[in-house]
């Protein structure tokens, strides 16, 4: 096993890797159909691709909403690959990119059991939790800092 790497999905190869690593979590999974997983929006938005070596392993995307804020979605690691650290390497450089790129605030849309998980990354919740996609959410926020373009 290599260490997870990640970097923006820039290329078709890369970005129908992130889509059957959706499809595989959400829909498989999760039982997200796909006209709610696939919203049109996937056009708008940068895509990060977690790797091991060469294998897709996880997946993020980043949508700016305007007035400095990133939303961070569809944020899905394999169920094998699961507790090896790829979320974590795909929300820093999902929030490295944000803050490089201008933006003072990410939020999301967590699936309450990730709760802690994003917490760790310094992400605070706002707000009571909601139905989306059959699925209990809250919205999770957390300031980029300039510190957030350079990490140690």
């Amino acid at each position: 096993m290599t260490r997870i790497s990640v970097r923006e999905a820039l290329d078709d190869t890369e970005r129908k890797a992130c889509i059957a690593i959706r499809i595989e979590v959400f829909c498989g999974e999760q039982n997200v159909s796909r006209d709610i997983e696939f919203d049109g929006l996937d056009g708008a938005c940068r895509h990060f691709i977690a790797l091991d070596g060469d294998r897709p392993v996880g997946t993020a995307r980043v949508r700016s909403l305007g007035n400095d804020v990133a939303k961070f979605e569809r944020i899905a690691v394999l169920k094998g690959d699961r507790g090896r650290n790829a979320g974590r390497y795909l929300l820093e450089a999902a929030i490295r990119e944000a803050a490089l790129n201008g933006h003072a605030q990410a939020t999301m849309h967590a699936q309450t059991y990730a709760k802690p998980f994003y917490e760790k990354l310094g992400f605070r919740q706002e707000g009571a939790g909601f139905m989306e996609a059959g699925i209990l959410h809250i919205r999770m926020a957390r300031p980029l800092t300039y510190d957030d373009r350079n990490p140690l």
